[in-house]
């Protein structure tokens, strides 16, 4: 039989995951208050044994930017699907939406220096500090915004 987190949609980590998280953990010399932080921060656990593999694999990509590593490219749909299923809140496809417009209409380069411009950007606008925050509302709202900036610049 299935575990509940299974059945659930909630994959659990992997050995591998939780053995790339701690390597990142080394090669960014984060102190244990900072990681500890950082996995509050991803899936409001303590410990990375109890992420799911899509928050791990969501940890694991930030966690490479960080160290100025390139992140996964090919997550086939499966980015932000640890926030999948929230009332009234954003999908997972409207988030990948709106960073693929960003990384379209963003003048900025460096890939954290844009996900930065990103939170600042969807803050001004829906007053959330991060795409997780946004609700079916906010998610309007950035679009209309990010539309009207590709016509500006004539990519739409």
């Amino acid at each position: 039989m299935a575990s509940k987190a299974v059945r659930d949609g909630r994959q659990p980590i992997t050995r591998g995951q939780i053995s790339a998280i701690h390597t990142l953990k080394t090669r960014l010399g984060m102190d244990e208050e900072s990681y500890r932080a950082l996995l509050q921060e991803f899936g409001g656990v303590e410990s990375s044994k109890e992420l799911s593999w899509f928050q791990a694999d969501e940890l694991i990509d930030e966690m490479k930017r960080k160290a100025g590593q390139k992140p996964q490219v090919n997550h086939k749909g499966k980015r932000h699907r640890s926030l999948e299923g929230r009332a009234g809140m954003a999908t997972p496809a409207q988030l990948r939406k709106i960073e693929a417009v960003w990384a379209e209409v963003s003048r900025v380069e460096d890939p954290e220096e844009r996900a930065k411009a990103l939170r600042s950007f969807v803050g001004k606008i829906a007053q959330v500090s991060d795409l997780r925050f946004l609700d079916r509302r906010g998610v309007a709202k950035v679009i209309a915004a990010l539309t009207a900036m590709q016509k500006r610049r004539g990519l739409a």
